[in-house]
């Protein structure tokens, strides 16, 4: 991608909640970034470096600010630095489930297919030896 045809905000959201982690290095390359350009993002009293241009780390800030995407800090330097993004909602798709399956539907429609069984799965032991003797 040029410079001049930079990613949007949609286009850039779409990219990081496609995934379940990304790390900066992966949107560097994905849209053609500079991979020497730092900038840094602030939210609530926190501010880190990420390895961004301006405008693109302007646009992350902006999700993490409205709790789209987490920011994942580096743990290996003592400054605050982005390492990677991960998306902050659950997909709509696990939360619309009403019963528990595995998307399996059978030909009757009657629920998931689980049936409990009438009896347990397993039977108390017989009494030992010692306890017939017992008796």
């Amino acid at each position: 991608m040029s410079a001049n045809k930079r990613p949007s905000t949609s286009s850039l959201r779409r990219y990081l909640t496609s995934r379940p982690y990304l790390s900066v290095a992966d949107i560097r390359r994905r849209f053609g970034l500079d991979p020497d350009a730092m900038s840094v993002v602030s939210r609530n009293g926190t501010t880190a470096y990420i390895g961004l241009p301006e405008r693109e780390a302007s646009k992350l800030q902006d999700l993490w600010q409205r709790d789209e995407v987490g920011v994942e800090l580096s743990v290996e330097v003592k400054a605050p630095v982005v390492v990677g993004i991960y998306p902050m909602r659950i997909a709509r798709f696990v939360l619309d489930q009403v019963t528990p399956s595995n998307g399996h539907t059978p030909a009757n429609g009657q629920g998931n297919g689980f049936h409990p069984p009438s009896e347990p799965m397993h039977r108390p032991a017989e009494a030992t030896r010692e306890d017939a003797t017992a008796e």
